[in-house]
C-alpha cells in the first residue's frame, strides 16, 4: 500500500497463456506460404494453368487438400466480372474448323451457314471474334493449322463437320480448349454439342403416325449414320420397337458413291417394302423423286429430318442448328475464361432438340371407312 495514496494497488490477475485460434478458413497465401511459392502461382495452378508445370499443379493441390482450402464463390463471382470488363476492352479470337471435304454445306440449303451465325453471334456477344479455318486437301494441314493458331495466340477452337473417313485431328491438344459440334466419331473425344437426332427421328415417326401413316421408311446416308452415332435409325428402331411387325419397314442405308444410282435405289426400296412415307435428313431426295416420275404426296408421302428455312412448305422437323452453334460457343467461352485445356476426362454432349412442322408433302393421310 502506498502511504501517498492512501489507495491499495491490486494486483492484475495473470492469465494462463491461451492457445491461438484456429483458423475458420485459409486463403490463397496460406497455401503460397506452405508450398512455398507466390500467391499468382496458387491462384493459377488452382484453376488448372498450363503454365504452371503439372508436378507444380499437383502439389499446389495437395495442399489445398490439405488445408480444406474451398474456393469463395462471391469471389469468383467479382473475379468473372472483372474478367468481363477486361474481355470487353480487347477481342478474344477463336477458331472455327471445318473439314475440306465439308466446305460445300456453307452452300444452298445446307444447316452449316446456320452453325456459323449462332456461333459467330455468341463469340461476338462475349468479346471474341470467329475465323473459320479449312484443314484437308488444298487446305492446311493439321501441323500447319497447329503453327498458325499458336501463333495468333488462339486458344478456343470449334470443330465442325468432318467427313467420316477423317476420325482423328493430330492438333497439340495440350495447348487448346475446344469443342466439337455434331462430328461425334472424331478424336479426341472432346465436349460436344449436337442436334438431337435419335429425338428428331422418334418425333417424326410419332407425328407421322398420328397423321395416320403406318409404313414409315428411313433412307440415309451410312456416312450420316457413322458421323452421329448412328441417331437416325436408333430412333427409327426404338419407336418400331412398339410396333406390329406389319408396321416395321427396314431403312435404307445408302453410300455416297450410290447417290447417282438413288433414283433406281428408291423406288425398288419403297415397292419391296410398301412404303407410304419416306423420311430423311436428304432433302436432296426431292430430284430423286423428280428423276424417277415419283409424284408428292400421291406416290407416297415425304417428311424431312431437317426441314431447311427456304422451304417451309414441307413437312418435316425443324432442327435448331443456330441454337447449336449458340451453344457450342457459349461452352467454349466458359473454357477458355477457366484455362480448360485438352481432353476431359469424361466427355459431355449437349443435344438440342428440333421440333415438328407440319407441311404439304406428308398431309393427313384420310382413313378407309366401311361401308
Amino acid at each position: 500500500m502506498s502511504k501517498a495514496s492512501g489507495k491499495t494497488a491490486r494486483a492484475r490477475p495473470r492469465v494462463a497463456d491461451s492457445p491461438p485460434a484456429k483458423k475458420r478458413y485459409f486463403t490463397l497465401a496460406d497455401i503460397a506460404a506452405k508450398a512455398d511459392v507466390h500467391v499468382t502461382t496458387v491462384s493459377l495452378a488452382l484453376r488448372d494453368h498450363p503454365s504452371i508445370p503439372p508436378g507444380t499443379r499437383a502439389r499446389i493441390r495437395a495442399v489445398a487438400k490439405e488445408f480444406g482450402y474451398q474456393r469463395d464463390p462471391l469471389l469468383d463471382a467479382l473475379n468473372f466480372h472483372r474478367a468481363r470488363q477486361i474481355q470487353q476492352a480487347r477481342s478474344v479470337s477463336s477458331a472455327f474448323v471445318v473439314h475440306a471435304g465439308t466446305t460445300r454445306l456453307f452452300g444452298g440449303n445446307h444447316y452449316q451457314p446456320l452453325v456459323y451465325a449462332g456461333a459467330k453471334a455468341a463469340a461476338e456477344a462475349r468479346g471474341h471474334t470467329l475465323d473459320i479455318f479449312v484443314v484437308g486437301h488444298g487446305h492446311l494441314a493439321p501441323a500447319r493449322l497447329n503453327t498458325i493458331l499458336t501463333a495468333r495466340g488462339i486458344t478456343g477452337v470449334l470443330l465442325s463437320t468432318f467427313e467420316i473417313d477423317i476420325g482423328q485431328l493430330d492438333l497439340d491438344w495440350g495447348q487448346f480448349c475446344a469443342v466439337k459440334i455434331e462430328c461425334l466419331h472424331l478424336t479426341p473425344h472432346l465436349d460436344a454439342v449436337s442436334n438431337d437426332q435419335l429425338q428428331v427421328a422418334r418425333l417424326a415417326m410419332q407425328r407421322l403416325r398420328k397423321l395416320g401413316y403406318r409404313r414409315i421408311g428411313l433412307a440415309t446416308a451410312r456416312e450420316d449414320q457413322t458421323r452421329l452415332g448412328e441417331s437416325f435409325g436408333m430412333g427409327v428402331l426404338i419407336e418400331q420397337a412398339s410396333l406390329p411387325e406389319s408396321e416395321c419397314v427396314p431403312p435404307l442405308f445408302f453410300g455416297l458413291a450410290e447417290v447417282p444410282m438413288l433414283p433406281r435405289l428408291i423406288p425398288d426400296w419403297m415397292r419391296a417394302h410398301r412404303v407410304d412415307v419416306v423420311i430423311s435428313n436428304w432433302n436432296e431426295l426431292f430430284d430423286t423423286f423428280a428423276t424417277a416420275g415419283i409424284r408428292l404426296p400421291e406416290d407416297v408421302a415425304f417428311a424431312s429430318l431437317d426441314v431447311p428455312p427456304s422451304m417451309p412448305h414441307i413437312a418435316g422437323v425443324v432442327q435448331n442448328h443456330r441454337l447449336v452453334g449458340q451453344r457450342a460457343m457459349e461452352h467454349l467461352v466458359i473454357m477458355t475464361d477457366t484455362y480448360q485445356r485438352g481432353a476431359a476426362e469424361a466427355q459431355t454432349i449437349t443435344y438440342i432438340p428440333g421440333c415438328w412442322q407440319d407441311g404439304v408433302t406428308a398431309p393427313q393421310k384420310l382413313r378407309r371407312h366401311l361401308a
